[in-house]
This record gives structure tokens, C-alpha cells and sequence, in this order.
């Protein structure tokens, strides 16, 4: 899976200086937008986190550091909740 985990201190608004951790996974990854918007708020909980889609890449700023184990995780349960829901 192609996912790039960037800091993002530097590039930091005011309106987003909590959320210092950047994440991009390709939207092929993850079939649907609303389930991974869910699968995000299980994982980091509501207002953890903003996501934004350009170029078939969701691009994810969070407040805590994703690891490739949550990644991965956020990417099955969007998958699963897709086949499922």
C-alpha cells in the first residue's frame, strides 16, 4: 500500500496547529469517503482529525501519530464496513 506519513509543523495554519501529523492514502485503498470518515472517528475519535481529497489522494492531519498498523486498520474498516453496510 502506498501511504506517506509526513509532519507538517512547518506548514501549520492557526486554525490547525493541533493536528501536526499528515498522512496520504490513495483513494483505491479505500472505497468510500463516508466509511473511512467513520472508521477515522473510531479510531481517533471525533475532531481528531480532517481529511481533504485531491487528485484521487486523501490527505489526513491528525492530532496523534498514525502507524502503519492503524493505517492499515482504518483501510480494512473502511473496506469491511463497505461490504457490510
Amino acid at each position: 500500500m502506498a501511504v506517506d506519513i509526513k509532519a507538517t509543523a512547518d506548514d501549520a495554519t492557526d486554525n490547525d496547529i493541533s493536528l501536526e501529523n499528515y498522512i496520504m492514502i490513495h483513494s483505491k485503498y479505500v472505497p468510500s469517503s463516508k466509511k473511512l470518515n467513520v472508521a477515522l472517528q473510531d479510531v481517533l475519535g471525533k475532531g481528531e482529525f480532517e481529511v481533504e481529497m485531491r487528485h484521487n489522494i486523501y490527505n489526513i492531519k491528525s492530532k496523534t501519530k498514525l502507524s502503519k498498523c492503524t493505517i492499515d486498520k482504518i483501510c480494512k474498516l473502511s473496506v469491511s464496513r463497505m461490504v457490510s453496510g
